[in-house]
Parts: C-alpha cells; structure tokens; sequence
C-alpha cells in the first residue's frame, strides 16, 4: 500500500539493507516475547530454522495478494457493472505483458439510515497476463478467459479502455 519494497538485498537478520519485511520482524519483536525469543535463537544460532527466508516471503507477498485481489473483485461485484483498462508492454525479458485494471462505482451506505453516503470511482490493477502474441484476437480470447477466471460476467462489462493503438483497434480486427 505504502509502494515500499518488501525484501531488501539481504536476507540475513539485522544487517542494514535487509528490506521491510525483516525490520518489521524486528519491530515486532520488541513487543512481542515470543518473536524476541525466536531472532535470539536465529542470532545465537540455536535454530537454523526461522521461516523468514525468500521463499517464505514470496509465499506471503501471494497469499496477500490473492487476498487484496479477492477483495477488490468483491467490491466490484457489488455494484454489477465494471469497465476495464487495457494496455501491452514488453518486460525485459521482451514478452509481451497485458495489464488489467478494473474500474467501478464504489458506494458506501450510512448504516444508520440505510441511505448511500458516499459514492466514488475506484480504479485497480489486477494483474499482469503474457501473451503469446499480440493480435487483437488472442488478446480478446486472453480478456474473455481472465474475466472468467476471475468471476466477472462479460454481460456487465459496459466500457472498455485501451491503449498500444493498432493491435486494440476494430478496423484492424482488434479486442474492441
């Protein structure tokens, strides 16, 4: 939430650089006897055991992430309708990349009288996709699997927005 790195270049304990997920760690330990007893036995080398690792810490960063993620679909179903936002970059590695962004009308109700209170715009970033190429009709069938996927009914699609000009285009058999 805060774009702070989660890992440093370090994975080693109390070593400047070791990233926020550490320090947090240690942060935590001041408050509480048990993680301060655990990084004891990690510093003493006690244990070599500690679940603190880069393995460990990419498992939380993907369940965090299907969390949020199913979160943001929740709320987008709420409201029924949703539009997308669509656009293609090549990563390093040169694979074309579609990046997914939803947008809907979020509108949260004063429980003391039922009445909508407040009603605002959100717009998120779901994901990344690769693409095996980049023609409009393998990003339509891409568009069409991950909405599935991810339980948003085409039906209440009701505005799409892309960029990367001549591959979204209809006239060149594009996704629109």
């Amino acid at each position: 939430m805060q774009n702070l790195a989660f890992r440093g270049t370090h994975e080693k304990l109390n070593t400047a650089d070791d990233g926020n997920f550490l320090k947090f760690v240690e942060f935590l330990a001041l408050f509480d006897p048990l993680m301060d007893e655990h990084l004891r036995k990690i510093k003493d080398n006690e244990t070599h055991v500690h679940y603190l690792g880069k393995d460990i810490q990419n498992e939380l960063i993907h369940l965090l992430s299907n969390a949020i993620k199913q979160k943001i679909l929740t709320s987008a179903c709420d409201p029924k309708y949703f539009s997308i936002i669509i656009d293609c970059i090549p990563d390093a590695g040169h694979v074309e990349l579609m990046t997914m962004i939803i947008r809907f009308l979020d509108v949260i109700s004063n429980p003391k009288n039922g009445i909508a209170a407040t009603a605002s715009i959100k717009k998120h970033f779901l994901h990344f996709v690769p693409l095996k190429e980049t023609t409009g009709a393998v990003m339509d069938e891409t568009i069409i699997k991950q909405l599935g996927k991810m339980s948003l009914s085409i039906e209440n699609l009701r505005g799409q927005e892309y960029d990367n000009g001549r591959n979204m285009r209809e006239k060149n058999k594009g996704v629109q």
